[in-house]
This record gives structure tokens, C-alpha cells and sequence, in this order.
């Protein structure tokens, strides 16, 4: 990934945020789980719409029922259940590979397991023979670039080109149903990090609803936007209306889960779902700063965290030279309170006090807090305090699909500085129109 230029004139604005503190909802509940998944009510109905039938499962670590017993495994050990492949997402099927890694055939207890990543976002064709239903089971974060649910999507399509049935088991979104706003996904800005159009950042939506919801699109929101040089789409997605409309998919319900929940609500245990979101602190950490390690090295895929806390690399020469250069914790402070003004609800910044280079953060409700705001803020102050171009042409395809929103790309790229207030509006009258498309597929109060 090309991202020196960005590195060196952005590295100190991404490391400065020090401590994170999200009160009360690091804290995981120990009480009786109060929602039951998608797995545990096909499980009461003794998985009645698989007997008989030769299935594959897409899945990973995360896919647990309530007691926390593997997914794939209950498939497996279940009667009248032929389970033939599993399929796993960026991170494989245990979750230890890092998000730039991937595999292409693994197996476990004699089952083959296939990488649904990067160039094998669609399963082959020769991967779902035989196959007459695909169980999806997969524990996303509610977060556009947390792309579990493309890898539902892609195999979806692939699923629906074959004739076989998609069955999803739906889950939480963690930050709640209501949780919605920040950049949607331009179409031009398609791409495996994320194939639908519209769609934004955070979308508010089960993986059960958000199937629905991709379902009844229509082929062309689908399609990613296509290269010039051939006319493919850079997704690789590509099917007919007819295949979509045909498509047969069904969404087992939850039991007791509400809009207005938390993932810490529900009295469910959090599982890891990938490297770096080990728990539920993680996970709402991911949520509210992942938009803002935009500007550090390589968009939050080096070895470090998502907030940068290790001391080895914070103490690195360059962050003490571009540290020095640019700015300081109280004039970061500063900036992100008046460009957020009436939008800095949820979260408090402050100076470190426990050392002179940070910035302390504190959220006590990542749902009054405004999508994506914190992160806007970062990447306007980092673009005012960028000494050449913020992003270069080469770095431009990978940020500009994770952003999604082209407006904000190109303005990042030029020498026009960011207006925060115009895109904080935008967004919102954007989220609104989503809204309204999505409710018709809420399967939630």
C-alpha cells in the first residue's frame, strides 16, 4: 500500500489519541442472555428447514449460538444434516489470519473451508456443487468496511446464479438499529469493500435485515462501478435482475431483540471477530475512531491498533518530529470542538494528563454521538496541517472505496480544505433517504 506521503505528514494526528474511555459500555454483561440468536431458534425448531438437504455454511469464530457452541459444528453434529463445505470470510475461519492475509483452501474435521476474500470474494462455482442451501452466520459490527456482510453479499449472488437457497441467522447489530449516518457509498466508489450503492457507513441494520435489504436492490445498485480498461466491475459482481429476483432467501428471526439495543442489552457474551476486535471495548472503539485512522499509516491495517496505544511505536522518531512540526494535543482539542460545534455530542476530548502527546478521549454513549463526526473532524484537521497533497493518485483508489463518498475523496485530494459542517448536513439528508428505503425491510421495533 502506497501510503508514505500520507504517513509523513499525518502520522502525529492519528497517534496523538490516547486513552479511550467508553463508560459504562466496556463493560460486558454476565446476566441471562435476554435475546435469542438466529442459530438458537433453528436450533428449537430441530433445524427443520435443513433436514435433508446437503448444505454449506459461511461463517467464522464469531458464529456461536447462545450457549457460545460453534454454528458450523451444531450443522455438523445435527441429524438429517449433510454438512459439505464451509466458507469463511476476510480473517478465515478461526479468525487469526490479519485483514491483508487470506488462504485459499483450508480443512477442518475432514471439511473443506474456502476463503471467500479478496480475489475469491464469489465462491466458485465448483465450490458450491451439490450444495442445496448456504447457511449464513456471521457477526459484523454494523460498520460498511467491516465487510463480513459483503462476503454475504458475494455469496449471495453466487448462491442465487446457482439455484441454491441462502439461509441467514440473524444477529445483533451491536450499535444498535438506530445508529445510522456517515458517508454513503457513491457508486463510482464501489468495490469489494463495499458492492452496494447508497449504502452508508453505518447502516443500522441487522445482517438478516441488511440481506433483505440487498435482495431487493436492484442488479445495477449492485454492480460496482466498472473499470474503464475492461468494463468489469472492480467488485467482480456481476448478475442479472432475473437471477436476484428469483433468488430464494430466508431470514431466521431473533427472539427479543429490540432497535434501541447495545450489544451489552442483549446479556449475550461478545466473541472475538477478527484480530483486532477482541472485545466489546474494541468493537465500540473500531465504531467511533476507525474513520479517523485514516490519517495514520497504511488505514489501520499495520500492526498496531486501531488507537494506537503501543508505546514502542508512539515513542517512534517520526511521530516526535511531525508531532513537533504541526500541532499539539490543546490545539487538536480546539479544532475538533469548533468544527464539530452543536454535532460534539456523546464524547469529551482533553489534553493528557498523564503525558504532554495525547489526547484523551471519553464516550459515554457511542449512540449519541454523531456518525463519523469525530472521524470528519480528524481528516480535515489533518488535510489543514498536511504541508503537501493530503492523498496521492496511487493512494487514492483504496481510500476513496473506504471512504465512499467521492465528493469528500476529491476535496481530500485537492488543496480545497474540508468544510466539516457541509458534509456533517449532507450525510444526514443522505441517511434520511436511507432510512426510508430500509424500514421497509426492519424485521425489528
Amino acid at each position: 500500500m502506497k501510503t508514505v506521503k500520507i504517513v509523513k505528514a499525518l502520522i502525529t494526528i492519528g497517534v496523538i489519541i490516547g486513552v479511550i474511555s467508553f463508560i459504562p459500555s466496556c463493560i460486558e454483561t454476565t446476566r441471562k442472555p435476554i435475546v435469542k440468536l438466529g442459530i438458537d431458534m433453528l436450533e428449537e425448531r430441530g433445524f427443520d428447514i435443513l433436514q435433508g438437504k446437503t448444505v454449506g455454511i459461511l461463517t467464522n469464530q464469531a458464529g456461536v449460538n447462545g450457549r457460545g457452541e460453534l454454528t458450523w459444528k451444531l450443522l455438523k453434529d445435527a441429524p438429517g444434516i449433510s454438512l459439505k463445505a464451509i466458507f469463511a470470510p476476510v480473517h478465515g475461519l478461526e479468525g487469526r489470519y490479519m485483514s491483508l492475509e487470506t488462504f485459499y483452501h483450508d480443512e477442518v474435521d475432514n471439511i473443506p473451508v474456502y476463503s471467500v476474500f479478496a480475489s475469491n470474494s464469489r465462491p466458485k462455482d465448483e465450490w458450491l456443487q451439490g450444495i442445496d442451501a448456504m447457511v449464513i452466520d456471521l457477526q459484523g459490527l454494523g460498520i460498511r468496511y467491516y465487510n463480513y456482510w459483503a462476503a454475504m453479499v458475494y455469496t449471495m449472488v453466487a448462491c442465487f446464479t446457482k439455484g441454491i437457497e441462502v439461509i441467514v441467522l440473524d444477529r445483533p447489530n451491536p450499535l444498535s438499529g438506530n445508529y445510522i449516518g456517515g458517508p454513503i457509498m457513491d457508486r463510482e466508489n464501489t468495490s469489494v469493500w463495499g458492492p452496494i450503492v447508497d449504502l452508508p457507513l453505518f447502516y443500522g441494520l441487522t445482517i438478516g435485515e441488511l440481506a433483505k435489504y440487498c435482495k431487493s436492490l436492484k442488479a445495477d445498485e449492485i454492480f460496482a462501478f466498472p473499470r474503464k480498461e475492461t468494463g468489469v466491475p472492480y467488485s467482480g459482481l456481476q448478475v442479472s435482475q432475473e437471477i436476484m429476483d428469483q433468488g430464494k432467501l430466508t431470514v431466521i428471526p431473533m427472539e427479543g431483540w429490540k432497535r434501541g439495543m447495545r450489544w451489552e442489552d442483549t446479556g449475550l457474551k461478545w466473541k472475538q471477530t477478527s484480530p483486532n476486535i477482541v472485545n466489546l471495548q474494541s468493537a465500540y472503539e473500531y465504531a467511533f475512531l476507525s474513520f479517523a485512522t485514516f490519517v495514520t499509516s497504511n488505514y489501520g491495517h499495520d500492526n498496531c491498533n486501531f488507537i494506537k496505544l503501543e508505546p514502542d511505536w508512539r515513542r517512534s522518531l517520526p511521530f516526535h518530529r511531525f508531532y513537533s512540526k504541526y500541532t499539539t494535543p490543546k490545539n487538536i482539542v480546539r479544532y475538533i470542538y469548533e468544527s464539530l460545534k452543536d454535532n460534539k455530542v456523546g464524547f469529551t476530548l482533553s489534553p493528557s494528563t498523564s503525558t504532554d502527546l495525547y489526547v484523551d478521549i471519553s464516550v459515554k454513549d457511542i449512540r449519541k454521538t454523531l456518525p463519523a463526526s469525530f472521524g470528519l473532524a480528524m481528516l480535515a484537521l489533518a488535510q489543514k496541517c498536511a504541508r503537501f497533497y493530503f492523498i496521492d493518485d496511487d493512494d487514492y483508489f483504496y481510500f476513496a472505496t473506504h471512504i465512499g463518498d467521492k465528493e469528500l475523496a476529491e476535496r481530500l485530494r485537492s488543496k480545497e480544505l474540508v468544510n466539516v459542517a457541509y458534509f456533517l448536513r449532507k450525510w444526514k439528508e443522505q441517511s434520511l433517504q436511507f432510512i426510508e428505503k430500509a424500514k421497509l425491510y426492519w424485521m425489528y421495533d
